[in-house]
């Protein structure tokens, strides 16, 4: 992750080089105060050399670690740390407290149009139908999802061999403050509401009869695990294991996506 993170900021400083370069032999300036004006585009190259030197001092702290693999299955924990993956299209990693890895939720499908306008903004994604998919440390699929919409986002829900296993639906233009939505199933009845606040991403979601299904609150992280996890941003979610395998799938991919709406807006 922090080697990928190293080198997209490094790429990202050679593509603002050539733009400055660009810009100065177009327009070279000529006084003083011009040259101040153009110092001033040298900011965002300070900035991502920056991000390339913590990732670096980073990737040469973790990198003679070995990451080991998730005993049990996502499906089956209690917990999951969701840590955002720097690469082209968004990714989320997913991890037991422990540091052991689960796998990876990622940006399955996109439109072809959609691809470069995603490299240089990503909060697009937003408005493009997409399919995000998470595979186990193995390579196995254990769920999807296909989000579409724009005034209501409808987050249709597969199970590991495609098929249909329920909707998630939330009403963006209500979301800035508080992200309210409702799970349903296959035959679309209601089985969870959802309310998440929409600047920390808080959230507890229990059902009629009081039982917590998850609950996520922002910043909340064990300080025995905080030297595995040595980022700012380490969300930890509380699972219920009291869960049919059908809900905790359900449950588990209208999570990750809430976590990759945070991860593209944010």
């Amino acid at each position: 992750m922090y080697k990928r993170r190293e080198k997209l900021a490094h790429s990202l400083i050679g593509a603002l080089i050539l733009i400055l370069g660009g810009y100065l032999l177009w327009n070279w300036p000529e006084t003083s105060q011009e040259w101040l004006e153009a110092a001033v585009l040298l900011v965002p190259v300070i900035f991502m050399g920056m991000i390339a030197g913590s990732s670096r001092h980073k990737y040469n702290k973790v990198k003679d670690l070995s990451i080991p693999e998730a005993s049990g299955s996502l499906m089956e924990s209690d917990h999951v740390v969701w840590k955002s993956d720097a690469s082209s299209l968004p990714r989320l990693m997913a991890f037991e407290k422990n540091g052991a890895y689960f796998g990876m939720l990622k940006t399955d499908k996109l439109p072809w149009w959609g691809r470069p306008i995603v490299f240089f903004q990503k909060s697009i994604l937003s408005f493009i139908p997409s399919t995000y998919s998470f595979y186990t440390q193995d390579g196995e699929k254990l769920f999807s999802f296909r989000r579409n919409g724009f005034k209501e986002t409808k987050v249709a829900i597969f199970d590991a061999a495609g098929n249909h296993s329920g909707t998630y639906i939330q009403e963006e233009y209500k979301s800035l403050f508080q992200v309210k939505g409702e799970i349903k199933d296959e035959e679309n009845r209601p089985v969870l509401s959802v309310k998440a606040s929409g600047t920390s991403g808080d959230f507890s979601l229990s059902d009629e009869d009081g039982h917590r299904w998850a609950h996520f609150y922002s910043g909340r992280f064990p300080h025995e695990y905080t030297e595995l996890f040595r980022d700012v941003d380490n969300d930890i979610v509380e699972l219920s294991n009291e869960l049919s395998f059908k809900n905790k799938r359900l449950l588990l991919a209208v999570i990750s996506f809430l976590f990759m709406n945070r991860s593209i807006n944010g």
